[in-house]
């Protein structure tokens, strides 16, 4: 198959589009951040593991992350008293500020590679994307 025709290819080169373009717009806050922050705000209180799973990040890589956005002061773990091997996670005032400043930001980067589709291309580029993520996310 030709290279311009594989599908990942051009998803790939699609993604690194869109992550220059947050680098150039919000160099501070990485992608892997924002999703925590949004995750935390959907379902504060939300536990480590779930966070994972719904961030799409794995369990090493998400207990770096976590420790580095709590240094910054943006989130707040606490033990679970009912288990305490469980760790609940909080957007702390900074955390909920600045997730505030970055959402229209974020949805701006997004819009920027987006408006190249229709609106109905964008609805079915969402719901293909969807059901070949669906078993990652469900699992």
């Amino acid at each position: 198959m030709e290279l311009d025709k594989a599908v990942f290819h051009l998803m790939r080169r699609a993604m690194q589009e869109h992550t220059a373009s947050w680098q150039s717009h919000l160099p501070h806050l990485t992608k892997p951040q924002y999703a925590v922050l949004t995750a935390i705000r959907e379902q504060p209180g939300i536990e480590q593991a779930q966070l994972g799973h719904r961030a799409a990040i794995d369990k090493a890589t998400l207990a770096s992350l976590l420790m580095r956005m709590e240094q910054r002061g943006l989130i707040r773990r606490t033990v679970d008293d009912a288990d305490r091997r469980r760790r609940l996670l909080q957007l702390t005032d900074v955390g909920r500020a600045e997730l505030r400043a970055v959402a229209p930001v974020a949805d701006a980067v997004d819009i920027e590679l987006l408006e190249r589709l229709t609106p109905a291309e964008r609805t079915e580029l969402h719901r293909l994307l969807g059901k070949l993520a669906r078993r990652r996310l469900v699992n």
